[in-house]
């Protein structure tokens, strides 16, 4: 049974991803096959991420705090997207949900990019600050974050790292990093970065609408 949808990718097969919230059920009116004592037959709150197939067939599911705690899974997680290697990313707006964390397409964990449980700081580059929107260039190896809950504003980071390489914010100042080479620029206009996606436009050059 699925909860609140809050994120949808697909991949270069035509696979859809979906992450949903499975902690937003009434424990009993809807999932009363898992309650202490059970309460009925029906029904059992499906894993946060799902594959499914172009037919819409489900052949994966997966997702969630793992029992060897080598990562933290948000407390709320938020959006999904699927790179061009197939790989999984997730981010989260709940309180404390200061990371993005990056799994193969079925579920084996990658990386967790950023510190959890920090607060929001749009000028820090060690985490995030309740993630929105994860979106790729798969040109220059970059992800762009829609970093706009608790911060505001747009990281780009190296995909294979995870290293933030420079962002744009609201809130940030024009500063740079000198180990990094990082730099800061004002958008007063990104109030609450919620999405973001690319664009291929003429003179090759790409384009960030957020």
């Amino acid at each position: 049974m699925l909860g609140n949808v809050i994120g949808v990718g697909v991949d270069d097969r035509d696979h859809i991803f979906i992450v949903h919230r499975n902690d937003t059920f009434d424990s009993t009116a809807e999932i009363g096959a898992v309650a202490n004592p059970k309460l009925s037959e029906c029904c059992v709150p499906a894993p946060p991420v799902l594959e499914f197939d172009p037919a819409g067939n489900v052949v994966a599911a997966w997702g969630g705090p793992p029992a060897d705690k080598s990562y933290v899974w948000p407390l709320s997680n938020h959006g999904v997207a699927v790179d061009n290697k197939g790989n999984v990313w997730i981010g989260g707006n709940g309180a404390g949900d200061s990371h993005i964390l990056k799994f193969t397409h079925d579920g084996h964990f990658l990386m967790q990019i950023g510190v959890p449980g920090q607060p929001t700081a749009s000028n820090d580059t060690t985490h995030f600050g309740r993630v929105a929107k994860v979106t790729f260039d798969f040109k220059a190896n970059e992800a762009f974050v829609a970093d706009g809950y608790g911060n505001k504003r747009v990281a780009v980071l190296d995909m294979n790292t995870g290293r933030i390489k420079r962002y744009w914010a609201r809130t940030a100042t024009c500063r740079p990093t000198p180990t990094s080479a990082l730099q800061s620029r004002r958008a007063d206009r990104a109030a609450v970065p919620q999405s973001s996606a690319l664009r291929r436009a003429e003179q090759r050059r790409t384009r960030l609408c957020v």
